[in-house]
């Protein structure tokens, strides 16, 4: 595809009001395909092309409309169809042993067998998984603040003889970096709400009751904490469902994080 035409779908685009995300779900197609015709890293098939003329209320010429001569239209589209071709070590055929569990409507598959679980692209390549930078370093800041906790635990029972109550210090680890996880992930359904209502179950009734003379253990009223949990999930699911977010990443679902023209 030329620039003037990718650039004229970018215009169309935003002149009918539509984010790169919105035209996707009318086209049943991922932002990221939308994304690659805007930055003429490819090219919309015969159908989507007339489904992109009837929504922008124009017609295949104005659409394709182009000063470029023929020759170097054709070049550029051998040039795209070299890129776009998967590499032939790339192609895994699926084994007749195979059951597959999942198709997508892009084509996507994904297969078990003995050896495990495997995701196809649609054009038959192996999903391959890029290695998820901001996790692991939120993994590394987890094992950090476990470690904290654990010396934390055990420096300040030795000294206030706090070995039954001082163990709740092992919840926050988690609950900070789970918060971390949803603010990259962009999920709420990531926050561990499971590990904050517990914390505030045991710090409330058994901790602060042990160190604050005077404060009654609360655990018969405190059990209502729990609650949050299935309602903070299903509410988080609902809001997610209207914005049509998924609620877990789904491992053939493409990760490319390039923001919006």
């Amino acid at each position: 595809m030329t620039i003037e035409i990718a650039d004229r779908l970018v215009k169309l685009r935003k002149k009918n009001g539509y984010s790169q995300e919105e035209l996707a779900d009318k086209l049943g197609l991922s932002r990221q395909a939308v994304s690659k015709w805007e930055r003429a890293e490819a090219s919309p098939d015969t159908d989507n092309l007339i489904c992109l003329a009837k929504l922008y209320g124009v017609s295949l010429d104005e659409l394709l409309a182009t000063e470029e001569d023929i020759d170097t239209i054709v070049e550029e589209q051998v040039k795209e169809n070299k890129e776009d071709a998967p590499a032939q070590e790339d192609k895994v055929e699926i084994n007749k042993d195979d059951r597959v569990i999942f198709v997508g409507k892009d084509g996507k598959k994904v297969t078990i067998n003995d050896d495990g679980v495997t995701c196809y692209n649609a054009d038959g390549t192996v999903k391959k998984h890029n290695f998820d930078t901001k996790m692991a370093v939120i993994g590394a800041i987890e094992a950090t603040l476990f470690t904290l906790a654990t010396v934390a635990y055990i420096v300040v029972s030795a000294i206030l003889g706090w070995w039954n109550i001082m163990w709740v210090v092992f919840f926050v680890p988690e609950i900070i970096c789970s918060i971390a996880r949803a603010i990259v992930k962009r999920n709420a359904n990531h926050f561990n709400m499971a590990f904050v209502a517990c914390f505030a179950f045991f710090l409330v009734s058994l901790f602060l009751p042990s160190v604050i003379p005077g404060m009654p253990y609360l655990w018969h009223p405190m059990w209502v904490v729990f609650l949050a949990i299935p309602a903070y999930h299903s509410t988080v699911g609902a809001i997610n469902k209207a914005m049509g977010k998924p609620d877990e990443d789904d491992c053939c679902k493409c990760k490319d994080e390039e923001k919006d023209d």
